[in-house]
């Protein structure tokens, strides 16, 4: 992928048009055109405005293969989250570098009958994706339970999820996506 498109890509993931781009890097908005083209090369000055106004760094611009652990979150390095229970597993997928990531993606795992209550706070405005590979979760929003079997999946817009709970008689494991993460 080029300097361009990279740019463009972030731009858009960013929500910001050409024109605002330009406007808080401080060029003009054919130069981002240009530059998204490959028809331009930035100064570093601008390079670094660039960076700075889509909450990314240079090294994510220019570098032409990102580090793995950019990429790839292996099994060992996964961050597990504080539970009452060992019988309850919720572990944070976290990629590293400087990124302005728009989701965080969690693995569950729960064994029959255990319920993980203490969820970990979202701040801010949130959807969330539930995807269950095995068993069958119960999940509590407000007052109401949806129960999400093995190959279901869930998507909570307005209210956000305040509990899982296996309801199955087998360990139920999942993935629970929030985006934006403002954790």
């Amino acid at each position: 992928m080029t300097l361009g498109e990279r740019i463009k890509q972030l731009r858009l993931n960013n929500n910001l048009s050409v024109r605002q781009l330009a406007q808080q890097v401080g060029v003009t908005a054919s130069f981002i055109y240009q530059l998204e083209q490959n028809k331009v090369s930035p100064s570093f000055s601008t390079l670094k405005s660039i960076a700075n106004a889509l909450n990314t760094s240079i090294s994510l611009l220019i570098e032409e293969k990102l580090p793995e652990e950019w990429v790839i979150i292996r099994k060992s390095n996964r961050k597990r989250l504080a539970s009452a229970s060992e019988k309850v597993k919720l572990e944070m997928l976290t990629f590293l570098g400087s990124r302005n990531k728009k989701m965080q993606p969690l693995v569950f795992e729960l064994d029959v009958g255990e319920e993980k209550v203490d969820l970990p706070a979202f701040s801010g405005s949130h959807e969330d994706f539930v995807y269950v590979f095995q068993g069958k979760v119960e999940v509590t929003v407000k007052d109401t339970k949806y129960v999400v079997e093995a190959e279901d999946a869930a998507y909570f817009i307005f209210d956000n999820p305040t509990a899982l709970r296996n309801v199955g008689e087998e360990k139920a494991r999942g993935l629970w996506v929030v985006s934006p993460p403002g954790i």
